[in-house]
């Protein structure tokens, strides 16, 4: 795809909504540039979280390599990261529930020349069975985005899908992230995991709106961040054998690490 084209495309993809992943389509074609101040600083985070779990895959993963690995990025937004991890060789499945995520995901496969990822649009609260099983699942940044009822059977279905390795970036409740976030509860879900609530919608919100706030919620008034405790004993008893928290290198810092974190879980 040449530049003209790529520059004509984007014009295609909304572009009065700001990207949520940094990518460059062709030398000096970027899906959010500097002078987007608020926009770029959020995109540049996302990239460096995209950079550091493709560092722990690579660590993690058996044979130490991605090459020909089956990947599924689980609520892939514009495939950001979907395309670091084709770039180094694995056959990528991007699931996304937003119609513009999608569109902006396969336009960015295309220009990028990565003919291995396969982007679908999907709720991944209700994965279909026929999907399969991967090598590594990548989880980022939408477990604190999903509903108290869902929490359960979410992470049951991570463990469904993923054969070695989950990769888990998330916000979870601790006394900072309840203050900073004005959280509310606590609350419990079914199998009596603690956490709070963290408002995404107004209660009036109609379904038009929810779909346009794209770094909100896809439905779900309030989204559900479990306390660390909780979330670790989810995945255990989901069947991941080995739990890793990154602790440095961290994208956001000390603080911002401290409820915001990285998870590497292992079934073997």
């Amino acid at each position: 795809m040449d530049v003209a084209t790529i520059k004509a495309q984007l014009q295609k993809l909304s572009p009065e909504t700001p990207w949520a992943h940094l990518m460059e389509f062709a030398p000096g074609v970027f899906s959010v540039t500097p002078d987007n101040e608020q926009f770029y600083k959020k995109a540049t985070g996302l990239s460096l979280v995209g950079e550091l779990l493709l560092s722990v895959a690579e660590m993690q993963v058996h044979g130490h390599s991605l090459a020909g690995k089956r990947v599924l990025d689980l609520a892939c937004g514009e495939g950001g990261h979907s395309v670091q991890f084709a770039k180094k060789g694995a056959k990528v499945t991007g699931v996304e529930g937003r119609a513009l995520y999608v569109d902006r995901a396969r336009f960015a496969a295309e220009a990028m020349g990565q003919s291995d990822i396969r982007i679908i649009q999907g709720d991944v609260r209700r994965l279909p069975t026929e999907i399969g099983t991967f090598d590594i699942t990548v989880f980022s940044g939408i477990l604190h985005h999903l509903g108290q009822d869902d929490f359960d059977g979410m992470v049951q279905e991570l463990a469904r899908v993923t054969q070695d390795i989950l990769l888990v970036y998330t916000h979870i409740s601790t006394a900072d992230s309840i203050k900073n976030h004005r959280l509310q509860g606590p609350v419990k879900t079914a199998a009596g995991r603690e956490g709070y609530l963290f408002r995404e919608h107004k209660d009036d919100a109609t379904a038009k709106q929810r779909e346009q706030q794209v770094r909100a919620s896809l439905d779900n008034t309030f989204s559900f961040w479990a306390k660390e405790e909780s979330l670790i004993d989810a995945l255990r008893s989901a069947g991941f054998k080995l739990i890793l928290k990154v602790v440095t290198p961290h994208v956001f810092g000390w603080e911002g690490a401290s409820y915001r974190p990285i998870l590497v879980c292992k079934k073997a």
